[in-house]
């Protein structure tokens, strides 16, 4: 890449030799090898300048060496060979002057100003020359001040050796002699050395060189090598070195680049930011140079032609890199001509993004063009009008497309034009470049599904908004609405679920136009697409027709299990769509709009759920389910509905849709009532009594809706038991027949069930559960916190075997004791009557009640039925006694023990009443009261006498412990104490 171009600005016809050159106050100034100045008008370094000679000055008889401007100072230093340093007016005003004499070097002070928020954009990252300068001769540096149209000396500085090089920016000044670098602060309080030049070698020649560099750093050539040197930490800096190809002679900096010029006159380009090499410019007949860092380029000379070597601007070499197609290249530019930390390299890596993504864009590489879009700042009008057909934007007479992108580098964005059509045309451009599967219709498609993408992450987004110098609020809504439109149409067109993403932004968010996408969604056949957003608008009725149609056109057709899950989500959405509208019908309170809204609900619900029960079963019962309470509807009509219209091959049998329809409302929901509860008791009955006629007990599932009717008559739910008693009778099964005796409060029959049907050997244990799970439980114990599932005892027979089989009997304070039939000991004594009455049958039956009187002797107390005079009462006189002996000594002690305890009860509490009686006496018991002649009236103070009405009222309580203080009464007339009750 060619950063550098070369125009000759003056060829010098004279017989003098040109020696050194410089550009000062727009001239263009020599001086020669007869020690002369020549200036030349000059506004611009660009293409030769008028030969005649518009300025000349006599400085010496020596020929000059170098020219330094002092810009805007009005002054010019000139140094000849001689070493002597004089100083001009650069208007050539006045005799030169000598200033300083035997003089090595001379450096500008340049100001390097870091990146602030408090300083203006214009004054940062550039190196601006300052009114003072340093001259270097041999062990001193002087500093010298232009100001007030004067050169003025201001102090000098001691240095070890001959001063041959030196950069100075702000306060920091690097120096370069033949033994070593140093760098020092401008008033000499810090000096320290950066590295030795001495390398052994006698005879090899050390040219130091140093030169000022953006970002505030100094490079120095040690061996070859350019090292950076920061001024502000006076440390090495963090970028990395820099190996030049030969020995240099000369060293400078034209931002943001380095220049260095070899002994064989090759001049070497090199960022400073990145250290890399851009340019190598043959310069062989070229002898002097002069460097502006502040102009950002440099003068070369040979001695009869100047030249000015000027690098492109930052436009320019991204314009050059675009037409190279160097996509890298243009990312990597702002990282060169821009520092880290400021904050216009964020715009411009925008801007450079930006042209990448019409770079892709115009190679038909559409994700990498969105990609580099979304990193930079394109114009998302100008985006649009590739999507005219969807995006219909007038654009205000104020607007410039694609602002932010210079004059210089718009000619690279393509003309907007329709899509396909700018596909088309580029594709028969670049077909023999493109993939050899690639066509037409893939690369819309991929344009559409890029864009799409890059609409949606940035759907609010306002930066993509170009608000400069115009009122955007009306065209920011217009073009907000056409990104949601165009956005959901591509997403769309793409069956991208994302596009819900936009249906369902909320009302106060978006700015779609429902009526300008419905056009183009029935054009393309996205029928559910649009009855999304009629349901998100709130237009009911569209939406559920659109749906249908859509259902009824595609149940039946080919390819079913492509369009399957398809027409499944269409019904869960009209069936959501009925759910909302019986929802919305219940919050009208005027009397007569709710009973208009509800005859419109049935007639909707008449015309819409046949459909749904035809097409998918699930979504209409969830309509059916999800708001029973206020459906238009009877059970008894619903289920009607659905043996109509149902399909049969949705489930086994009518009766088994009606099954499902039941669980969901009465298990799922719990939206069932009592006659609910019983119909689908009566459907589960009915459901098993056709299995056990067709031999199907064995089938699961079979054995699924037994344990579902078991479930459902252990719940706490309520049912019509006289429809059930005789249907659970006839089914004949051991269970449902136990808990429909113990739903009639029979235990006994339930009991008798269980011992009489059960497994011989698990009789005894299943009739303990049975007492275990029903019994009563004291009101003092929380149940829902024990984790124990009482009144379901055959949905979890495992646990209450477990409890039955445990030895010895623990938790039975929790049973209620003798107050209802449900009482664990009433149950108990039915549970041994039973076992008494099998005994004649049953020898080993006595067994058995011996077993269970010896676990639930903890629950005989004298109050239970359960006791051991009842227990005697019941057993037979042809049982064995002897079997029981242990038994009922136990009661025996049991009943004496409890005996002997209520009588220490009854003594105790008899000895506490006479405490508390003796207590009390003492605290409200009046001592004696004596009135005689000294008695005196506490009122009046009058003596009392024999026969006259007395009063004495109650001493006062005092407020605190029970100790009371003796009691002192008052005594008065009895006509004394009225008053002052009175009062």
């Amino acid at each position: 890449m060619e950063i550098f171009s070369r125009d000759v600005v003056l060829r010098w016809m004279e017989s003098s030799k040109i020696t050194a050159v410089a550009w000062c106050n727009n001239d263009l100034v020599i001086g020669n090898d007869a020690g002369e100045l020549h200036a030349f008008q000059c506004p611009e370094l660009q293409g030769p300048v008028e030969a005649e000679v518009y300025k000349y000055a006599k400085v010496s008889n020596q020929k000059i060496a170098s020219i330094t401007p002092l810009e805007p100072e009005g002054w010019i230093l000139v140094l000849n060979s001689n070493g002597d340093l004089y100083s001009i007016n650069s208007m050539f005003k006045g005799q030169p002057s000598i200033l300083v004499k035997n003089v090595t070097c001379v450096a500008r002070q340049f100001e390097w100003i870091y990146f602030d928020s408090t300083i203006t954009q214009n004054a940062k990252g550039t190196l601006c020359p300052l009114n003072e300068f340093c001259v270097g001769t041999d062990g001193k540096m002087y500093i010298y001040a232009a100001q007030g149209g004067k050169l003025t000396p201001k102090r000098c500085i001691s240095v070890d050796g001959m001063v041959l090089s030196a950069s100075w920016i702000n306060n920091t000044i690097v120096v370069g002699t033949k033994e070593a670098y140093y760098i020092m602060d401008a008033e000499c309080k810090t000096c320290r050395e950066l590295c030795s030049l001495q390398t052994g070698d006698l005879d090899s020649e050390v040219v130091p060189l140093t030169t000022p560099c953006v970002d505030g750093d100094v490079m120095v050539i040690c061996q070859n090598i350019g090292i950076f040197y920061n001024t502000q930490t006076m440390a090495l800096s963090k970028k990395n070195t820099i190996l030049w190809r030969n020995r240099l002679e000369a060293l400078g900096c034209a931002s943001p680049f380095i220049i260095g010029i070899t002994v064989d006159r090759i001049v070497e380009v090199y960022g400073v930011r990145d250290q890399l090499p851009y340019q190598v410019i043959d310069q062989t007949s070229a002898k002097y140079v002069h460097f502006m860092p502040q102009w950002e380029c440099m003068l070369s000379a040979t001695p009869n032609v100047v030249m000015a070597l000027k690098h492109k601007t930052y436009h320019q070499t991204i314009a050059e890199a675009v037409e190279s197609k160097d996509i890298k290249q243009v990312l990597h530019i702002a990282n060169v001509y821009f520092a880290t930390e400021d904050p216009q390299q964020v715009e411009e890596k925008k801007l450079a993004h930006t042209i990448a993504g019409w770079m892709r864009f115009n190679d038909l590489n559409f994700p990498l063009a969105f990609h580099h879009f979304t990193l930079g700042n394109v114009d998302i009008v100008y985006l649009l009008q590739f999507w005219n057909h969807y995006a219909d934007i007038a654009l205000p007479e104020s607007y410039v497309s694609n602002e932010a992108v210079p004059m210089l580098l718009r000619q690279y964005i393509p003309n907007a034009t329709g899509i396909r059509e700018f596909v088309e045309r580029r594709y028969g451009q670049r077909k023999s470049e493109l993939a050899s599967k690639s066509t037409v219709a893939k690369l819309v498609e991929l344009a559409n599904v890029s864009f799409a993408a890059f609409l949606l992450k940035h759907l609010n987004n306002n930066a993509l908004l170009q608000t400069k110098g115009i009122d955007m609020s009306d065209f920011q809504r217009t073009l907000k609405a056409n990104i949601e439109k165009t956005c959901l149409l591509l997403l769309a067109e793409c069956d991208d679920p994302k596009c819900s993403i936009i249906i369902n932004r909320p009302k106060e968010e978006t700015f779609l136009d429902l009526d300008s996408c419905k056009e183009h969604l029935i054009k393309m056949e996205k029928n559910e697409v649009l009855a999304k957003l009629l349901i998100q608008q709130k237009r009911y009725k569209e939406a559920m027709n659109i749906m249908v149609n859509y259902i009824t056109d595609n149940v039946g057709s080919g390819h079913k299990d492509e369009i399957a899950l398809e027409i499944k989500s269409v019904c869960c959405e009209l069936a959501n769509c009925l759910n909302t509208l019986i929802e919305q019908s219940q919050k009208h309170k005027d009397e007569v709009n709710k009973n208009t809204k509800k005859e419109e609900i049935h007639d909707i619900l008449t015309t819409y759920l046949p459909v749904l029960l035809a097409t998918y079963p699930n979504a209409a019962l969830d309509v059916l389910t999800t708001n029973h309470a206020i459906m238009p509807f009877s059970t008894d009509q619903i289920i009607a509905m659905i043996d109509m219209h149902a399909p049969k091959s949705y489930c086994d049998s009518k009766m088994g849709m009606r099954i499902k329809y039941l669980e969901d409302l009465v298990m799922k929901n719990k939206h069932g009532g009592i006659h609910e509860n019983t119909l689908l008791a009566q459907c589960y009955i009915s459901e098993l009594t056709v299995k056990r006629k067709n031999n199907d007990s064995k089938d699961d599932r079979n054995r699924a809706i037994k344990t579902m009717l078991i479930e459902l008559m252990e719940s706490n739910k309520s049912f019509n038991m006289s429809k059930l008693e005789d249907m659970l009778m006839k089914l004949n099964m051991v269970e449902t027949t136990v808990l429909l005796n113990n739903k009639l409060n029979k235990h006994e029959e339930a009991l008798r069930t269980l011992f009489q049907l059960w497994n011989k050997d698990n009789r005894l244990k299943a009739c303990e559960a049975y007492c275990l799970c029903f019994g009563e439980i004291e009101t003092s114990f929380d149940t829902s916190t024990m984790d124990m599932p009482f009144k379901r005892l055959f949905s979890n027979f495992d646990y209450w075997m477990q409890r039955a089989n445990e030895w010895p009997l623990t938790k039975y304070e929790m049973y209620s004791i003798n107050t209802s039939d449900a009482s664990i000991d009433r149950l108990l004594l039915k549970l041994l009557n039973i076992i008494v009455q099998e005994s004649q049958s049953d020898d080993t039956c006595i067994y058995l009640a011996r077993d269970l009187l010896a676990k639930y002797i903890p629950l005989c107390t004298h109050n239970a039925a359960i006791s051991g005079s009842a227990i005697v009462e019941i057993m037979p006189e042809s049982w064995n006694f002897a079997i029981f002996a242990n038994i009922l000594m136990q009661l025996q002690l049991k009943a004496l023990h409890e005996e002997r305890t209520a009588a220490m009860r009854r003594g105790l509490t008899r000895s506490l009443r006479s405490q508390t009686a003796k207590q009390l006496y003492k605290l409200t018991c009046v001592p004696p009261i004596t009135v005689d002649a000294r008695s005196i009236c506490a009122i009046c103070q009058e003596p009392i006498k024999l026969g006259m009405s007395i009063a004495i009222p109650p001493p006062k309580q005092t407020e605190g412990g029970q100790k009371q203080t003796p009691r002192q009464h008052t005594i008065m007339h009895e006509e004394c104490g009225r008053k002052v009750h009175d009062h």
